[in-house]
């Protein structure tokens, strides 16, 4: 298991490595002198004088990798460079984002995994009958819904029509984080929750299954107490891609209930071509989703016997 373990650590460190590359690049390669944007931010007309200082300043006149190198031992302190249009440090700003955007995405990844477990357990207690049905159709439109659609009409429908919710902000405690939370989590709960249906109904026809019911168990305490549990690593496995999904999802949510997280500076930093913000973005981003996959690979492996075996092999 610790040769397993090791390795994934190993693989996730190259990884990050590969991503802080692409990111370094997307900077370097950018079109125009970061120096002439970063001097008229400073001062208006700059002189040539004013912009080689910037440049001397900045390591630009450097070899690339004596650039890159500079750039990544600065990550871990949170130095990401000068935002091109507001001249203030990227990494300050990304701190004060981060909370929002926690808070979105633990909310949203809660609501996907409760929604998931319970329209999935509902469906496999009665297969095939009204309520599978039902519980298979409210799915299959969940997740072909795009994000902003939904979260559109959420806002019209609850906030202001019938006026239960606030239309935009986090300033209004509670209430200002459902709709977001059900907008970013519906999708992948209704993906997850068809996992769910069909894990639990496969696991239904197995003989310890059978058995139980021989014996005389109710079919909600065989799927809640034994069926369940086998299905753990694939849903985990499942969850794990779809939080990856609800990572990039942040980018329309924040902007559209007007959250003041990571997701909606870097759509900024797109739209203004501030090539600093959305390389910090970028980084985060990829190894959120390479430290996410780590941490669901080692949960998995945890849960699952098959995998410890072969692990400590």
């Amino acid at each position: 298991m610790l040769a397993y373990v090791t390795g994934r650590f190993r693989n996730a460190a190259i990884l990050l490595v590969l991503a802080s590359m692409l990111c370094f690049g997307l900077v370097v390669s950018a079109p125009g002198n970061v120096a002439v944007l970063i001097a008229e931010l400073r001062t208006p007309g700059a002189t040539f004088a004013q912009i080689a200082e910037i440049e001397e300043e900045l390591g630009l006149n450097d070899p690339l990798p004596t650039r890159y190198w500079h750039w990544l031992a600065g990550v871990p302190e949170g130095d990401f460079g000068i935002s091109y249009k507001t001249g203030e440090e990227v990494g300050a700003a990304m701190a004060r984002r981060l909370s929002v955007t926690a808070t979105l995405l633990g909310g949203a990844a809660v609501f996907a995994c409760l929604f998931s477990l319970f329209m999935g357990f509902l469906g496999a207690l009665r297969p095939h009958g009204l309520v599978d049905g039902l519980t298979r159709a409210g799915a299959l439109v969940g997740a072909s819904t795009p994000q902003f659609f939904l979260g559109a009409m959420l806002i019209y429908g609850f906030a202001l029509k019938l006026g239960w919710f606030p239309t935009f902000g986090d300033d209004q405690g509670l209430r200002s984080f459902i709709l977001p939370w059900i907008t970013l989590g519906m999708l992948p709960g209704c993906v997850l929750s068809r996992l769910v249906r069909v894990g639990l109904e496969e696991e239904m026809t197995r003989p310890f299954a059978l058995t139980a019911r021989a014996k005389g168990l109710r079919r909600n305490a065989i799927l809640f107490r034994d069926a369940l549990p086998n299905i753990a690593p694939a849903w985990l496995t499942a969850f794990g891609a779809q939080c990856t999904g609800m990572t990039v999802g942040s980018v329309v949510v924040e902007p559209l209930f007007a959250w003041q997280g990571v997701g909606a500076m870097f759509l900024q930093g797109v739209q203004f071509r501030d090539f600093m913000v959305v390389q910090a973005g970028l980084l985060i981003f990829i190894s959120f989703f390479i430290l996410l996959n780590l941490a669901v690979d080692i949960a998995v492996m945890l849960l699952d016997p098959k995998l410890r075996r072969q692990g400590g092999h």
